[in-house]
């Protein structure tokens, strides 16, 4: 199994994942976040709309990357969470309409449909901002 095979089956069975973005004065940030895959390929959304700073820098063009441990970890300790093994990966946006929405959206009701937030994440300005996880 390739690293980036390793990741998406990461995404696909935790809860919560870790992704590591990076700020403009260089300094890298760890945000516990919702992740699906379709398909074995990893998709993100933010329920925040452009207010998720994770969100910003990822689509900045700076260097992005998951852990591949638990998101709970940074949602105990964002800073210890940096030091989680992570896999660098690039991140491609997906156009509103494009075809793969309709299944971004049934994979995160599949996996995140028991939560009283699913609504924010399979809404029309999440779906504006669904990224597609590439390898780096």
């Amino acid at each position: 199994m390739t690293e980036f095979a390793h990741l998406a089956a990461h995404i696909a069975t935790t809860e919560t994942v870790t992704i590591v973005t990076t700020r403009s004065s260089g300094d890298e940030v760890a945000t516990p976040i919702w992740a699906v895959t379709v398909d074995g390929v990893p998709y993100v959304r933010s329920a925040y709309g452009e207010k998720a700073a994770w969100n910003r820098r990822a689509r900045s063009g700076r260097p992005v990357a998951f852990t591949l441990a638990d998101g709970r970890n940074a949602e105990r300790d964002a800073r210890a969470a940096l030091a989680d093994r992570r896999l660098a990966v690039t991140v491609r946006h997906i156009a509103h309409d494009a075809p793969e929405q309709d299944a971004v959206d049934a994979a995160f009701r599949a996996k995140y449909g028991h939560t009283p937030h699913i609504g924010a994440v399979v809404s029309d300005d999440a779906r504006a901002l669904t990224l597609r996880v590439e390898p780096a």
